[in-house]
């Protein structure tokens, strides 16, 4: 395993279907209209998964905000996509304090 790898993330399935690939969610905002363009779909979750996993990593790490429950890591840069690209994405984690994991908030294009 590459030294440029965080091993703490965790990503819900219902945040991928239920939010990133919903474009029927309140707060999608073009979210899903963006990764379905990149190749992603709701029928193969695991694929934008492993890409997010991939996207945070120390590199793409731009920014560690303390919160009044934890920690919120912000990933800036590419995003390998499912059709071969590679657009420019900015994914948020939070790590609530007394836990080890970082949990996917959101991911969207820049």
């Amino acid at each position: 395993m590459s030294d440029d790898w965080t091993p703490d993330l965790a990503i819900a399935d219902e945040k991928i279907k239920g939010y990133l690939l919903n474009p029927e969610h309140r707060d999608n905002q073009g979210k899903a209209e963006f990764f379905f363009s990149r190749g992603f779909s709701a029928e193969a979750i695991h694929i934008l998964i492993h890409a997010l996993f991939e996207h945070g990593k120390p590199s793409h790490l731009v920014r560690e905000v303390p919160t009044g429950f934890g920690t919120k890591y912000v990933y800036e840069g590419p995003l390998r996509a499912a059709n071969g690209t590679l657009p420019p994405v900015r994914s948020v984690w939070h790590k609530a304090d007394g836990d080890f994991r970082r949990i996917l908030v959101t991911a969207y294009k820049l």
